[in-house]
């Protein structure tokens, strides 16, 4: 009985094949990362709304006996639709898209992780030394 045997890669072939898919990588991380920018800013613009228009809210806030939180909300309207927004944002997913390139890399890297690689922030490949 002859085992059949896939034929061997080639050192060269070997270096190819990590070159196309570092370059993949780095291609896929310089797309997303604009993107994520413009998110991070989105949120990030959005939460300080929140912050400075709910210290206006908490210091003209007048509990009293007939106290409703939907009434002291309609008269500071700025501070309810800066919190509306950002729970918009939140709901959308809008945190995992100011992310994406952090997300793809951490795949990544656990699926390298099995082939004795890893890869940098920018998708550079990195070759680690066998563990014995």
């Amino acid at each position: 009985m002859q085992i059949h045997r896939s034929p061997g890669f080639t050192k060269e072939e070997v270096q190819d094949d990590l070159k196309a898919f570092e370059r993949r990588i780095t291609r896929a991380v310089r797309y997303l990362e604009p993107k994520s920018y413009r998110w991070k800013f989105l949120l990030i613009i959005s939460v300080l709304f929140v912050l400075f228009t709910g210290y206006g809210f908490i210091t003209n806030l007048q509990i009293d006996s007939n106290f409703s939180i939907m009434s002291a909300l309609y008269e500071n309207k700025v501070f309810a639709l800066a919190l509306i927004f950002l729970a918009l944002l939140i709901l959308t997913g809008a945190h995992n898209r100011a992310d994406t390139s952090a997300i793809i890399l951490s795949r990544n890297r656990l699926v390298l992780h099995e082939y004795n690689l890893s890869c940098n922030d920018k998708g550079k490949l990195i070759i680690k030394p066998k563990v014995m």
